[in-house]
């Protein structure tokens, strides 16, 4: 017969009640794998809600762009028909123009402002250098200054050389510059519209 006194009783009791350094490691370890795949998640997320955005914006500037392409209120007669910030360009020296600079933009056919109350920006980049830009066509021997424009601006999700998309992109770029007169993309922008 075997006794036990009270101490190995409770000692017995102590080991039953806890945990093992390998079961705590595994919960540990579970956590950190879904809390990393929760992130991912998030962030992955958020990235494509911010370019979505980006490409509802450049469609609401195009609209803008389109209404006041469509007015016929302009006094001067060669300004009827052809798109805002051709004043703005400084062609060839700086062929992109940021859409911010169309807030105050007034003409003959009368402000920007009339035709986009407010001018949107980019989600994360605000104003400034990296925001959307805005090109417009420069074809002075076929008469085509102005009358065509094209708007940019940077998603956040890379595009894959040789993929669709960077496919679809050289088209966009190589018609703008052929046969608009349209200058390069700058370095980073990989999201094209316009007419």
């Amino acid at each position: 017969m075997h006794f036990v006194n009270s101490d190995e009783e409770s000692k017995i009791e102590v080991m039953k009640r806890g945990f093992t350094l390998i079961e705590a490691l595994a919960v540990v370890s579970i956590i950190g794998i879904l809390a990393t795949t929760a992130a991912y998640a998030y962030t992955s997320a958020t990235s494509r809600s911010r370019d979505a955005r980006r490409k509802s914006d450049l469609t609401a500037i195009s609209l803008g762009f389109q209404a006041r392409h469509d007015a016929q209120t302009c006094s001067n007669s060669a300004d009827i028909g052809r798109y805002p910030g051709r004043k703005l360009a400084n062609w060839p020296f700086e062929p992109w123009k940021e859409i911010e600079q169309l807030r105050n933009y007034s003409n003959d056919c009368g402000a920007f402002s009339e035709y986009l109350i407010t001018i949107p920006t980019d989600p994360t980049r605000g104003t400034g250098t990296e925001n959307y830009k805005f090109g417009l066509s420069d074809f002075t021997n076929q008469n085509i200054i102005g009358k065509h424009f094209r708007l940019i601006a940077k998603l956040e999700k890379a595009i894959t050389p040789n993929s669709p998309e960077d496919i679809a992109l050289a088209r966009a770029e190589t018609v703008w510059q052929t046969s608009f007169g349209g200058a390069l993309l700058p370095v980073g922008y990989n999201y094209i519209i316009g007419n």
